[in-house]
């Protein structure tokens, strides 16, 4: 198997060394910081490229490229625990910076007269500003099975990569860079979120894969991305929302065309409509799927109505994000951007009765779950097994 993922099983390999440092920190004592992280490192490349692209099936071979990732992993974790405490510099000013601009926009917000609940999540959804909602609509959202929305991830970076391209294109190199570089502003903007970070970094890969003329699978990009982020802060691994968001996007990598291939060939070619509406479900099922399992170790709630409540949600979140861009670009023109902000405020009101509104529905959640880490493998082992089988009978 390793020899098939070695990227994948590389990335396991680091996040597990990182989590045995953060539960046992003597294992730095065994650790020369400044000689032995940094030679580990190199090894640990060198194994990984070798195994990569040497296509070596000796087992000795990926037994030490596991065992390297996983010393490489305690290394940073080490490495990251002793700079911690410098704190400061350029991340603080910049983070000064992008709140200042978070405050610009939403008082552009107010002042065009929306507030309550409805200013709350606008400036969840488009400033990555949470901390304005109240227990009891971020509960009815979580019933619902919509409180992704209110987290910025790539739901809502897609987005603004789709308007980005219609305004600026993609067809130039340059046009390219442009893309990435308003990705990112974007996300620094907004407070540099986890699920924004991962997100920002999977498009910028497959936006310029075409510059450099490179392939690319998606799954070795998401173990790519996870890897590179673990290198500048290895604790992220331990982040609920960046858990969430890898789960997730490995379970529509993954799952997705498992789900599409239940449709029969001549149903996909007849309804076409109505297959890519089981594509958005298909999406939003395989997106469930992979966090469930998470969402009940830590918060105790599952949804049964995600995939009701996603086919609303999703074409409103989209709504909402076209007009907070119509609103932030029309500020010289006060008429048509308070029409703007009523758009978004009233596509807002609609999503809050929705969510409100399915949350309230009979056996719309399961909730007092009280699940364990083994609980929570096996889940994921079980849901493996169903897949596996699903894919075994559309082969047969």
């Amino acid at each position: 198997m390793v020899k098939e993922r070695p990227a994948f099983f590389y990335i396991l390999a680091l996040a597990a060394g990182v989590l045995l440092y953060a539960e046992w920190p003597f294992w730095s004592g065994f650790l020369d910081l400044l000689t032995v992280a940094a030679a580990t490192l190199v090894v640990a490349t060198a194994i990984f490229c070798l195994v990569l692209f040497a296509g070596k099936r000796n087992a000795i071979f990926s037994v030490f490229m596991l065992f390297a990732g996983v010393v490489c992993g305690i290394a940073l974790a080490a490495i990251h625990d002793r700079q911690s405490d410098n704190g400061g510099g350029w991340r603080t000013e910049v983070m000064q910076g992008s709140a200042a601009i978070r405050d610009k926009v939403m008082t552009i917000y107010k002042a065009n007269g929306m507030e309550g609940n409805e200013f709350a999540v606008v400036s969840a959804m488009t400033l990555g500003e949470k901390s304005l909602i109240d227990r009891k609509l971020r509960q009815e959202y979580s019933k619902a099975g919509v409180a992704h929305v209110l987290a910025l991830s790539g739901t809502h970076l897609a987005i603004l990569y789709f308007i980005l391209t219609l305004l600026i294109g993609k067809g130039s190199v340059a046009s390219r860079f442009i893309l990435v570089g308003a990705i990112w502003c974007y996300v620094v903007i907004v407070g540099m979120p986890a699920s924004a970070l991962r997100a920002a970094f999977m498009l910028s890969m497959f936006t310029l894969s075409d510059v450099f003329r490179r392939g690319y699978d998606r799954l070795d990009v998401l173990a790519f991305t996870v890897f590179v982020m673990m290198l500048f802060e290895p604790f992220i691994i331990m982040d609920v929302g960046f858990q969430l968001s890898v789960m997730s996007v490995g379970a529509i990598i993954v799952i997705c065309p498992i789900l599409n291939g239940l449709l029969p060939m001549g149903f996909t070619m007849h309804h076409p409509r109505l297959s890519k509406l089981w594509g958005m479900a298909a999406v939003s099922i395989a997106a469930q799927m992979g966090s469930a399992p998470l969402v009940a170790y830590y918060f105790g709630t599952v949804s049964c109505l995600f995939a009701v409540s996603n086919l609303i949600a999703i074409p409103l979140t989209t709504i909402i994000l076209y007009g907070a861009v119509v609103v932030v670009v029309l500020f010289s023109v006060p008429l048509l951007q308070g029409m703007a902000v009523h758009v978004v405020g009233s596509a807002v009101w609609l999503m809050n009765q929705m969510s409100e509104i399915i949350a309230g529905w009979p056996f719309a959640y399961i909730d007092g779950i009280n699940m364990t880490m083994a609980q929570l493998l096996i889940s994921y082992l079980l849901i493996a097994i169903a897949l596996g089988l699903i894919k075994y009978l559309q082969v047969k």
